[in-house]
């Protein structure tokens, strides 16, 4: 007997109750908006609001939780709860997508989303001490009149906010058009410890909002039936709300900007959509992955000739300028990027698997540049097979499918340092194609990258000191990432499935495309 995928089994057996009850598909999200804030009170804003708990160094969950099992069950529990209204409104949604009744759907939806994202400004940032490292390196360019990319935080001992930073020791790790958002928002939060956080969690909930408008843009002009179900699977999902208005991760952005990029691609503004990439590259490097295959669609939409070498042109000038005013006032020379730094970062990933059980034969160094040297030769080796494949068949899809499959490929096979709050860039993307094995791995990486803190904090490690690596390690990434990694297998070997794999036609991406989005 064939294998079912979850969400075919979920369904199975919840559709005849969904049946009976019958609701108006905006009733049914204004319940399931109602519950979800209910489980967001319950399970974690009462106990861990910012406006109740004081602001101190680095009140992340695992420390709040040490020692308490009913703190981590219900925090357990809660993930789990919100996962599953997240597929039950998408499961509205998706079912909603031709209602008569859309403009009382597009409020229930919007309205849920709102309430969710308030709620969570409540929270205090308990996934991690991030936002505070990202206030105190603002506050370095902004306050102090250092530079976050030369000077460390521990440079300024007499700063109150050096004493929350994680990462005392480091210089910057991110690119410089974040530092100068960040220089901006901590300009404008002063020196008040809830303000600074405030600030940068509406900070993450504009380009939150920007997001969701472009997800809402790209398939209204594309696919207007999946509007709805693609804003719903973006939006509400429980990683990018908790990680962006909870704990105020940067990574909002970059899927802003990968989303400003396609938009920009679909209205064949292609020099603009790899400015918008680049700038996405200037906050966090990744989306220089994608810039190859912006490039090559970009051309290929264009007569050859002169209309493509113009348009090269162009783009690189336009680029080296945007690179020119971002990086010039943080300049002065050497590894202003810490480059070196980021081939010594291991954790929760294949790469970081095999470098923990080849330091005890090749030593540290030795281990740490091999591994990364081959996870960067097959990054690029798949950036370059997408990259041609959207040459050979540049229809309207291909860019998102190939951005798609290359983030996926990097998070789940080259990425060195795996976080939760990553999955929210294939996120975005997912948003836009249509029902599928991409989209449906997407998605699993989402919910299974959320419980990497669970994994380890609650139990591979109960204090003291840290276990041998090698065993670390070789749990901790298979624990989080394991679930996907035979997914993935299973669709690359399930008979038939390379026939469904196969490139959709263009009408899978134009609004004519009902019947092949139903699959």
């Amino acid at each position: 007997m064939s294998l079912q995928p979850a969400s075919q089994l979920f369904e199975r057996y919840t559709r005849p109750v969904a049946r009976r009850l019958s609701l108006p598909p905006w009733l049914a999200l204004s319940l399931l908006g109602l519950a979800s804030v209910a489980v967001l009170w319950l399970g974690l804003v009462q106990r861990y609001s910012l406006f109740a708990l004081p602001v101190l160094a680095q009140r992340t969950i695992p420390k709040l939780t040490k020692g308490d099992p009913v703190a981590q069950a219900g925090f357990v529990l809660t993930l789990a709860a919100l996962s599953a209204l997240y597929y039950l409104a998408w499961r509205v949604c998706r079912s909603a997508g031709s209602a008569p009744d859309r403009r009382r759907i597009w409020l229930a939806l919007l309205g849920s989303l709102l309430a969710l994202n308030v709620m969570m400004l409540c929270l205090y940032p308990i996934g991690a001490a991030d936002v505070f490292d990202n206030i105190m390196r603002g506050r370095i360019t902004a306050v102090l009149g250092g530079n976050p990319f030369y000077d460390t935080p521990r440079a300024y001992p007499s700063d109150a906010f050096r004493y929350f930073v994680a990462w005392t020791d480091t210089t910057s790790a991110y690119g410089p058009l974040w530092e100068m958002l960040a220089a901006g928002a901590s300009r404008l939060a002063g020196d008040d410890r809830l303000t600074n956080v405030l600030v940068f969690k509406l900070l993450g909930l504009s380009f939150y909002a920007g997001s969701v408008g472009l997800v809402a843009l790209i398939l209204r002009r594309r696919a207007p039936s999946r509007v709805l179900q693609g804003v719903c699977l973006f939006a509400w999902n429980p990683v990018v709300i908790y990680e962006t208005a909870g704990n105020a991760h940067n990574d909002i952005v970059v899927a802003f900007l990968i989303l400003l990029g396609i938009w920009a691609l679909q209205q064949r503004w292609f020099t603009t959509a790899v400015l918008a990439l680049l700038g996405g590259a200037l906050v966090k490097y990744i989306p220089a992955l994608l810039l190859p295959v912006a490039l090559v669609y970009g051309c290929r939409q264009l007569p050859p000739g002169r209309a493509r070498w113009r348009f090269l042109l162009a783009t690189t000038a336009a680029g080296a300028v945007l690179v020119v005013v971002c990086v010039a006032p943080f300049w002065r020379g050497g590894d202003m990027f810490a480059l070196a730094r980021r081939t010594t970062l291991f954790t929760a990933s294949l790469p970081a698997v095999v470098q923990a059980n080849l330091e005890p034969a090749l030593g540290g160094p030795v281990s740490q540049s091999a591994v990364a040297a081959v996870a960067a030769l097959l990054t690029v080796a798949a950036v370059g097979w997408h990259t041609w494949r959207t040459w050979r068949a540049p229809e309207p899809l291909a860019p998102i499918r190939a951005a798609t499959h290359v983030l996926l490929f990097y998070l789940l096979f080259a990425c060195l340092w795996f976080q939760p709050w990553y999955t929210i860039w294939p996120l975005a993307l997912a948003a836009l194609l249509p029902e599928g094995a991409v989209a449906r791995t997407v998605v699993l990486l989402s919910y299974a990258a959320a419980w990497k803190t669970i994994v380890f904090d609650f139990f591979l490690y109960q204090g003291g000191p840290l276990p041998p690596l090698a065993w670390r390690e070789s749990l901790l990434g298979p624990a989080t990432l394991g679930v996907v990694w035979l997914y993935v297998g299973y669709r690359l070997v399930r008979p038939g499935a390379r026939a469904r794999r196969a490139p959709l036609p263009p009408a899978a991406f134009s609004p004519s495309s009902a019947p092949l989005e139903s699959r």
